[in-house]
């Protein structure tokens, strides 16, 4: 009698609806519930012993859960603290998309968003179905951990693919990465959102039709670095099955801050803060409107740009950014970057994919456009300035020391800046040239560069690694539409592609339709048959390799990357795969005497005046033989085989 009272029970408990009525809620155990109605979509969870309701949207042809909470608001006392973890409850209300974390608007003294912003986006194909669900993707925005939302991008091409789609927010500029390298102030708060924010999906994707198990982390520039950061941080240990990093790494320039403490001092003395008690500076900082803090490091960006030049805005590192905190920060509390992750070959839990690439072009359009003034002016009043200045400071950028208590074997060091001549050669009448020389040696020290090395790290680790370049400049939406404000992007829009350039974040609008930071769409899709095709192939591509961990072309598997051959994947209307990724720049960048002696590379001239007598037979590895790549906290250890 009681067992069929609750059954009756179950039968008639309703649950609160919305305008459009009640559904009915059937118990555990009794007939299989009736599937939602497409246009009612909803979702119940329940998980650390919290039930809820979430109430989404159709956006055919799939199902979106906008705005839903994962993070606890960071105001007040919680500014810079580490997040903590939302747990669904009662009825959450999924239908709208949140507002963006506080940030600056482009071109402008004035900022948007709110301090409250730890929420994600959900997008799915298809409700849980009783099988093991579909791949996820959980994508990082970039935007040089100053710009961007969750909002932004719009995943309808991915998701048509099958697979569940989280695009989520974190805090961005001091509000997010502010540090002072100690316990008071460690930094990464904006990490731990991320990471949280992982651990979020992996805890309730599966009530939205994912496969917890199959969660692949993405991100492009200051959001790929962050990617690789957080899938192979010790605190997420087990969380992801692969990475996909465009357009940067975490040995890229801007992916960490070397000097994080002067940068807070800067923050706190321009916002009146005092800076004797770092306990004290902090309290002060926490006292203070989100609005005044981001405006600070808005004043902090230009006056380090107008300082340092155009190469700061191509490589970024203007404002507070990651850190590497050391194996504790002081409070006995586990670090989310305790090192650079690529330099710790006993990590197994690095052994998963990776799939990374950039574009043919990143700096051109910069270069070309809003720092064409300051380079023109400068190749006209700086002589040698290709060689002397710009050479001089990239391999600075990279952090390349050459460990003169090593035998040379197959390395020269880091090149003598002459030996440059020849790569960077042009009319000197020709600025136009000019112009173009500075872009190609912008593009290969800060991303082509970063790419090989991690690609060819992950294959020293016996994990799968894939390297691609996005050849095509078609018609749809160029980096502009999603990374306006970044130095790399500038304020305006950009579409022009009748040059042939594609530059920094041109391959978004292939993934993704471009929306303002609320979800608006910005951009109808106008792009030709070739637009079709490779967004068709590059779609592909990035959910074939969250699905399985590979690539392919065709029918067939595309072969990881190898120093040996390095190869890669071209990106345009006809894909296909390549060799000699960049093969003599990357030589000459990285001091490979082996490659620099080929045929292949005669061009160059690099060694004609330089002593042969020690080059070694070709077994020795450039990661024991370079002091340092990346700056002064990072380390280049997976070693990079000479190989051919």
């Amino acid at each position: 009698m009681v067992l069929w009272g609750l059954v009756l029970l179950g039968i008639f408990i309703t649950v609160k609806g919305d305008e459009r009525g009640a559904r009915v809620r059937r118990i555990v155990g009794g007939d299989p519930a009736i599937a939602p109605p497409e246009d009612d979509p909803v979702v119940f969870t329940r998980f650390n012993g919290k039930s809820a309701r979430v109430l989404g949207v159709r956006d055919l042809p799939h199902y979106v859960f906008r705005g839903v909470r994962y993070g606890h608001p960071p105001v007040g006392k919680e500014r810079f603290l580490r997040p903590r973890q939302y747990f669904l409850e009662g009825f959450e209300n999924a239908t709208h998309f949140p507002s963006p974390c506080v940030q600056p608007v482009p071109g402008q003294n004035t900022v948007l968003g709110k301090e409250d912003c730890l929420f994600l986006n959900i997008f799915t194909p298809t409700l849980p179905t009783g099988t093991e669900g579909l791949p996820v993707i959980v994508w990082i925005h970039g935007g040089g951990f100053r710009y961007g939302s969750a909002s932004q991008y719009g995943v309808r091409h991915l998701v048509g693919k099958q697979v569940v789609v989280v695009t989520i927010q974190y805090r961005l500029g001091s509000l997010g990465f502010l540090s002072t390298g100690t316990k008071t102030l460690p930094g990464n708060a904006a990490l731990w959102d991320m990471v949280l924010a992982v651990q979020w999906t992996r805890n309730y994707i599966g009530f939205f039709g994912g496969n917890p198990h199959r969660i692949v982390v993405m991100g492009h520039g200051s959001g790929a670095s962050s990617a690789i950061m957080v899938a192979l941080s010790n605190v997420a240990k087990g969380l992801t099955s692969g990475i996909v990093a465009m357009s940067g790494s975490s040995l890229s320039r801007f992916a960490v801050d070397d000097a994080p403490k002067s940068t807070a001092v800067e923050v706190a003395d321009a916002n009146g803060c005092p800076t004797g008690s770092e306990l004290t500076m902090v309290r002060c900082l926490q006292n203070l409107s989100p609005a005044s803090i981001i405006k600070v490091d808005s004043s902090i960006e230009t006056e380090r740009m107008t300082k340092q030049g155009f190469l700061s805005g191509l490589a970024g590192k203007l404002g507070s950014a990651p850190v590497f905190e050391g194996r504790r920060d002081g409070r006995s509390l586990p670090p989310v970057s305790e090192k650079e992750p690529l330099n710790d070959p006993d990590s197994s839990h690095s052994k998963i994919p990776l799939l990374t690439g950039i574009t043919k072009d990143e700096t051109k359009r910069a270069c070309q456009n809003q720092f064409k003034d300051e380079i023109i002016k400068n190749l006209k009043k700086i002589p040698d300035f290709l060689d002397k200045v710009v050479v001089k400071n990239l391999q600075s950028a990279l952090g390349i020391e050459f460990n003169k208590n090593t035998s040379a074997g197959n390395l020269l060091g880091l090149l003598d800046t002459n030996q440059f001549k020849n790569y960077l050669s042009y009319q000197k009448d020709n600025l136009v040239q000019g112009l173009g020389k500075i872009s190609e040696a912008t593009s290969d020290a800060l991303f082509n560069v970063p790419a090989l090395l991690t690609a060819d790290a992950w294959s020293k680790q016996d994990a799968p690694s894939f390297l691609y370049r996005f050849e095509h400049a078609g018609k749809l939406g160029k980096g502009s539409n999603f990374l306006k404000g970044l130095p790399l992007i500038g304020n305006t829009s950009q579409n022009d592609a009748s040059d042939g350039t594609v530059s920094h974040g041109d391959e978004l609008a292939y993934l993704f339709e471009s929306q303002d930071m609320e979800g608006r769409s910005i951009q109808s899709d106008s792009g030709n048959p070739d637009d079709d095709r490779v967004r068709e192939f590059f779609t592909q591509m990035v959910t074939d390799f969250a699905r399985f961990g590979k690539v392919r072309l065709g029918d067939q598997d595309v072969k990881p990357f190898s120093i040996n051959d390095n190869n890669f994947i071209e990106v345009s209307p006809k894909p296909k795969v390549s060799r000699d990724f960049r093969y003599c720049e990357m030589g000459l960048w990285l001091g490979l005497a082996q490659r620099l002696q080929t045929n292949t590379c005669k061009l160059f001239q690099v060694l004609d005046a330089t002593p042969l007598g020690t080059l070694g037979s070709g077994t020795q590895k450039l990661g024991q033989t370079i002091g340092k790549v990346g700056g002064d906290s990072k380390k280049l250890l997976p070693s990079l085989g000479i190989g051919r």
